[in-house]
Parts: structure tokens; C-alpha cells; sequence
């Protein structure tokens, strides 16, 4: 037990600084939150009379806001303060849980959505993933840091998860015990929302000033094992090599308008370029087949009650959340390029699959055996961005390629929207399987020759 607790790097996560603890906890009641309404999104807007087509065009328009403020926020996070923009973004989850927990204005819900910070996917969106990732990468050593990203990863799923059903539960409930109607019920949902982000204000207001920029990385000083074989020595190797000479690293720069954007080499430059291109495809894809969207497809295809639907999502997330524990012990021994592509290419082509049966258990059996991998792409994509860029770039880079991903996300709402008012929906999953397969073979032909770059 012992040495499997050690391999999912439990006692890493337990041996982390309190910060650490804070991150992943902040994480874990945006997630539940994301994962409740991106449930109900689609079904609450069509509940308030929209069109599929406005509500492909809301999901976009929801994208772009997030776009816009996520890149504003994350290139200033280490100027103003990584902790000042976790706050300012956790009040605007507040105030847009109350405006849809109160207001049935088409405008009003319109502009909360494209200012504040909701989720039609399910996942994260906002500034928070960027700077918590260049946090974890500053407050954590080297050799430990896919055993956090693991754990992030992971809890955050189980809570998507664990957000999906209880909103399904609370939604049934408030019809048969509070005798709600089904758009009250709803709202009472997104006053749950508003509530977690209250909590997570409280919290973000605790973090301490180890996760700014310039805080020294811990270093353990132990023989680290590399997929290569041998070991090195973490305290020899500086907390990242960065596969650029030491006269290339950029310095530390006053405030201004220029020094927002990262000064990087340009082979790392490259790098980045080609990992933002092929992320953006793979998340195109991926706004094909918002949570929101599939909910929305699954309710209407099978007629099936709230909390059957949270309970679909709920068991989706869970198996997808422990699976993505293995991905810390195979990108250890595969590398994260390969741990990539491995386990997401079975996934690509699951999901091409989904509209294909007319049962209910079968489209939920391929739903599972999809999730089962879909995650584990997650923690390796991280090691893989933190090991080559430098400390002082690292929120930036990280922004920037999150900006870059929500971009493409921004159109594919709208077209959705417009397939469903035609009843094409299941095209949607059809061709997103398809883009995601090109996507992993894309990562795995461009960067198969840096998956042994790991502590440099």
C-alpha cells in the first residue's frame, strides 16, 4: 500500500506547504460549482424560452468574455499579485451567481456571462488555471511537481463530478419537496454557485506571498529517477534547466505595458507557438461537445430526469478523476509527450462513437470507457509547459496558451447551436472525435523528439 500511495504521489501532496493545500481546495469548490451549472446551463436557457441558436451564441459570447479577461488578468497576475487576481476573480464568480440566481433578462444574464466567469464546459475557466499552475510550479521542487498536477487534476474532476450530481439531486428535490418550478429550481442552483464563490473569496484572501513570483523554489536535494534511467540530483540541477543558455534567461523587468508580454528564447518561443496551435484544435473540438451541450443532447435524446443526468456525469467524472492519478507514474516512465497521446488518442475515437447507439446504457457505457483516459492528458501537458519555461514567464505562458484555447473555443458553440436547431446534434460529436485524433497525432509527430526533456 505503501509503495502505491508513493507512486500517485500521495505523500508529495502531503508533504506540499499550505499554499499547496489552499490552490487544490480553491480548485476543488470552483469545480463543483462549474460542474453544477455547466449541467443545467443549456437546459436552464432553454427553459427561459432561447432558441439553440442564442444558446449556442450565449456560450460563444461567454467564451469571448472569458478570453478577453483571463489574458488581461493573467499577464498582469505577477505584477499586481497572483493572490489580488484569484480574489478579484472569485468575486466576479459571485456576482454573476447572483445575477442568474435573481434575473431572467435575456441582457442582463448576457452580460453577467460575458463579464463574470460561468462555464458552458464544465471546465475551468477565468485566470484560475494559469496562475494556480505557475503557483504549484513555484512552491513546489522540480521532480515533484506531476504528483501535484496529478492531484489537482484529480480532485478537481471528482468535484466537476460531485457538482454534476448534487445539481441533479437539488434540482429533482426542489421540484418534489419545495414545490418549485423547474426554472426555480434551476436558480436555486446558481444560488448555490454564488454561495461556493463566496467561500472561495474567504480563501483566496488566506494565501500567503510564497506563491508570487520571485519566491526561491524548494529543492529536496534527493536523487531523482528520470524515465531515461539513472538519476540526477535535484539541488546540482537548477529548478529548471530551460534549454536555453543562462545569457538568453530573461531578466526581471520594472512594470510597463512591454514587460507584460514573456521575453523567451526563440526556440522556446517555437515551442510554445506550435503547442498553442495544436491545443486550440484540440479545444475547438472540445466546445463541439461541451458538458452543457452533451447534457443537452443526452436529456432530449433519452428523456431522462435531472438527477439520472447528474448521475451520468457523476460517473463519468469519478472514473475520469481517479484515472488521471496514473498519469503522474506513466509520464515518470513514458514521458509526458507520450503519456499524452496514449492516453487521449482511445478517447478521441470513444467520443466519435457516442451518438452511434439508441440505448441509454450503452451510450452511457461508452461515456465511461471514454473518461476512463480523457484526463489523463492533463498533468503531463503541465509538466511538460512548467519544464521548459522559466519562473518569471511561467503565469504568461501559461495565460497565454489558456487564451489561446478558449479562442477556439469561441465559434464552436454557435455552431453547435445551429446543428441542434436542425436536429444534427450528433454530428457535433462525430466530427470532434475527428479533430482530437488529428490533434494527438499532431502532438505526437511534432514533439516526440522533447519527451525526454524532463528536469532540465
Amino acid at each position: 500500500m505503501s509503495g502505491f500511495l508513493s507512486e500517485i504521489g500521495f505523500y508529495n501532496l502531503v508533504n506540499s506547504p499550505k499554499d499547496v493545500y489552499v490552490i487544490i481546495l480553491l480548485r476543488m469548490l470552483r469545480l463543483v460549482g462549474f460542474g453544477a451549472t455547466s449541467l443545467i446551463l443549456a437546459l436552464y436557457l432553454r427553459e427561459l424560452s432561447f432558441d439553440d441558436e442564442y444558446i449556442g451564441l450565449f456560450m460563444t459570447l461567454t467564451f469571448v468574455g472569458d478570453l478577453v479577461s483571463s489574458f488581461l488578468l493573467a499577464l498582469v497576475a505577477d505584477q499586481i499579485g497572483r493572490r489580488n487576481v484569484l480574489v478579484i476573480s472569485s468575486a466576479a464568480m459571485v456576482c454573476t451567481g447572483v445575477v442568474f440566481s435573481t434575473f431572467q433578462n435575456r441582457i442582463a444574464l448576457t452580460a453577467a456571462a460575458v463579464i463574470g466567469i460561468l462555464t458552458p464546459s464544465g471546465g475551468e475557466v477565468g485566470p484560475f488555471r494559469s496562475i494556480e499552475q505557475s503557483s504549484i510550479a513555484s512552491l513546489v521542487p522540480a521532480e515533484h511537481r506531476s504528483d501535484i498536477y496529478a492531484w489537482y487534476t484529480f480532485l478537481g474532476t471528482f468535484c466537476a463530478a460531485l457538482g454534476s450530481v448534487l445539481c441533479g439531486k437539488l434540482v429533482d428535490w426542489a421540484q418534489s419537496s419545495l414545490d418549485h418550478t423547474l426554472l426555480d429550481s434551476y436558480r436555486l442552483a446558481f444560488g448555490g454557485y454564488t454561495v461556493l464563490a463566496v467561500i472561495s473569496v474567504i480563501l483566496s484572501l488566506t494565501i500567503s506571498s510564497g506563491i508570487e513570483v520571485g519566491t526561491p523554489v524548494p529543492t529536496t536535494g534527493v536523487s531523482v529517477s528520470s524515465p531515461n534511467g539513472g538519476g540526477e540530483t535535484a539541488d546540482a540541477a537548477e529548478e529548471l534547466t530551460r534549454l536555453l543558455p543562462k545569457s538568453a534567461q530573461p531578466k526581471k523587468k520594472k512594470f510597463s505595458i512591454t514587460s507584460l508580454f514573456p521575453s523567451l528564447s526563440r526556440s522556446i518561443v517555437d515551442i510554445v507557438v506550435k503547442l498553442s496551435l495544436l491545443f486550440a484544435l484540440d479545444s475547438f473540438a472540445s466546445s463541439l461537445v461541451s458538458t452543457s451541450w452533451q447534457s443537452y443532447y443526452i436529456k432530449q435524446k433519452f428523456h431522462i430526469s435531472a438527477s439520472v443526468l447528474g448521475s451520468v456525469f457523476f460517473a463519468t467524472g469519478i472514473v475520469s478523476g481517479f484515472t488521471s492519478l496514473l498519469s503522474t507514474s506513466l509520464t515518470k516512465r513514458l514521458g509526458p509527450v507520450v503519456t499524452m497521446v496514449a492516453t487521449h488518442l482511445p478517447a478521441s475515437i470513444l467520443l466519435a462513437m457516442v451518438p452511434l447507439p439508441s440505448s441509454l446504457y450503452v451510450t452511457m457505457a461508452i461515456l465511461v470507457v471514454r473518461a476512463s483516459t480523457q484526463s489523463m492528458d492533463v498533468a503531463p501537458k503541465h509538466v511538460f509547459l512548467a519544464t521548459l519555461v522559466p519562473d518569471s514567464q511561467r503565469t504568461a505562458v501559461f495565460g497565454w496558451v489558456n487564451v489561446v484555447k478558449t479562442l477556439a473555443q469561441v465559434i464552436g458553440p454557435s455552431v453547435v447551436g445551429v446543428l441542434s436547431q436542425h436536429g444534427a446534434l450528433w454530428v457535433s460529436f462525430i466530427v470532434a472525435g475527428s479533430l482530437k485524433v488529428t490533434y494527438d497525432l499532431g502532438i505526437l509527430g511534432t514533439f516526440l523528439a522533447y519527451n525526454r526533456h524532463h528536469q532540465h
